[in-house]
């Protein structure tokens, strides 16, 4: 049945049925059902258009619903061929933060999740910076309120993009009524930024990053306990000595033991110790070559070739990795020589996946690729062993408190390979290339000029002449 709304000129499409879902039959007693159930609808549809009532309507939960299903649509493995399954996961979270918001009723617009959207006003958003930082009554390490401004952003972004594709292109609202994203209080400054922004190791950092975890945690041997988090405890001295007793514990030494599942000798423990190595050597490739950890976590054995002849480098230390455009965030195809052959043939020894079509980070129980908890625990662990972090008991999950009070991620290697690569003297051009990044992003995003070291210093000083300097430069 066709509907013309004589007010708007609007045509409506409607599809006969009863309440209990079924269509009229294709016959004579159909016929007759349809007549009925079109007169019902036509003055139903005619009642609503003389009290000036929106034929079409849609609510809030049915607007969130159809969202979520049409960006389901849209995971892809593909590097920019859609989102990825977290992606959607947030988008999911980011909605449900919206309807919470509708249906508050201390801080937020205390409606119903039933309300139609074409009845939210479009300035109804500017409460919702209130309600999060209410709701929420939360602060980071730095004593900053939680969530914060870049965060709650993309949430309102999020939110509007939903009235848009959702309401606007199926026609339940205008564009004139697409809800405004307030401005005032979600002004980001550089120094906001900048703050919570992922850093670089320095020096000390990382020295006793790779120390620990090559003498401790390759070997599945730990001062604290698996599940509990605790110290083992400390050595005791064994004699009499310099303002110290026999008995007396050794805050120097502490006590480490095997943190490997059952006797170290089931196929469950000696995965382990092979993932454990295997996580110690990708932190160094890593570092060797600054690759995103997700293109690391893609890369199979056939992507490493020899490095060419022209590069005239040892075949053995040196090795090219040719990334994929299908492995790499933006979709592109780039090489990358790296002093990594020894890196790989240890990885090669402890794996039992290294055919050429197999991840070389690949799950040692069942073949499949490493999952985001590997990873992340592999990290934690290291820092917490390197007396980088402490271990965070309040977490249901295996997470940490960094002691520098630093963003830490495996991203963080990546950060310092850009860093300390400028800092020793190649050009932005170079590194942008190596690490298939752009030189802009790497300024306003990695590079840390230390203006006080002397180096930096010395380079101010070229081409002055002062009694200050009391030299000639």
């Amino acid at each position: 049945m066709y509907f013309i709304n004589k007010a708007t000129q609007n045509r409506h499409r409607i599809v006969l049925k009863e309440i209990d879902g079924r269509y009229p039959a294709q016959n004579l007693d159909g016929l007759a059902d349809a007549e009925r159930l079109g007169l019902q609808k036509f003055f139903e549809m005619k009642s609503k258009t003389d009290r000036g009532e929106k034929i079409k309507t849609l609510s809030i939960r049915k607007m969130y619903e159809l969202f979520i299903d049409e960006e389901k649509k849209r995971i892809s493995d593909v590097p920019r061929g859609g989102i990825t399954a977290a992606r959607w996961r947030l988008l999911k979270s980011q909605g449900i933060h919206y309807i919470e918001y509708v249906t508050n009723k201390e801080w937020g617009l205390g409606k119903t999740d039933r309300s139609a959207i074409h009845l939210m006003d479009i300035n109804h958003l500017d409460g919702y910076f209130t309600y999060r930082r209410k709701t929420t009554n939360k602060s980071d390490k730095k004593g900053r309120p939680l969530p914060r401004k870049q965060t709650i952003k993309a949430e309102l972004f999020n939110a509007h993009r939903m009235y848009e594709l959702i309401g606007v292109r199926k026609r339940y609202i205008n564009k004139n009524q697409l809800p405004i994203i307030p401005k005032e209080q979600l002004r980001i400054s550089t120094r906001e930024t900048q703050d919570i922004r992922r850093s670089m190791f320095d020096v000390n950092e990382y020295v006793a990053l790779e120390r620990a975890a090559r003498e401790w945690y390759i070997k599945g041997i730990s001062r604290f306990h698996p599940k509990t988090g605790e110290l083992f405890g400390f050595e005791k001295y064994k004699r009499d000595g310099i303002n110290v007793k026999k008995g007396d514990l050794n805050y120097k030494k502490p006590i480490r033991r095997s943190v490997i599942f059952g006797n170290g000798k089931s196929p469950r423990a000696l995965a382990q110790i092979a993932h454990r190595k295997m996580v110690y050597y990708a932190m160094r490739i890593t570092m060797e070559t600054g690759i995103r950890i997700g293109t690391l976590a893609n890369l199979r054995w056939s992507n490493i070739a020899k490095i060419p002849k022209r590069a005239k480098r040892d075949e053995k230390i040196y090795k090219m990795i040719r990334v994929q455009p299908e492995q790499g965030k933006k979709g592109e195809y780039y090489e990358i020589p790296a002093p990594i052959g020894e890196f790989l043939t240890e990885i090669k020894k402890v794996s039992k996946f290294t055919n050429p079509d197999d991840l070389i980070f690949t799950n040692q129980m069942n073949g499949t690729k490493w999952s985001e908890r590997i990873w992340h625990e592999g990290l934690v662990d290291m820092m917490i062993e390197a007396n980088l972090a402490d271990r965070n008991k309040e977490s249901v999950n295996k997470t940490m408190i960094v002691k520098s009070g630093k963003q830490c991620s495996w991203y963080n290697f990546r950060h310092t390979f850009i860093t300390w690569r400028l800092n020793a003297g190649m050009s932005i051009q170079e590194v942008s290339t190596y690490c298939n990044t752009s030189y802009q992003y790497i300024m306003s995003n990695y590079y840390h000029a230390d203006l006080m070291d002397s180096k930096m210093i010395d380079n101010l000083e070229l081409g002055r002449i002062s009694k200050t300097f009391n030299k000639e430069t």
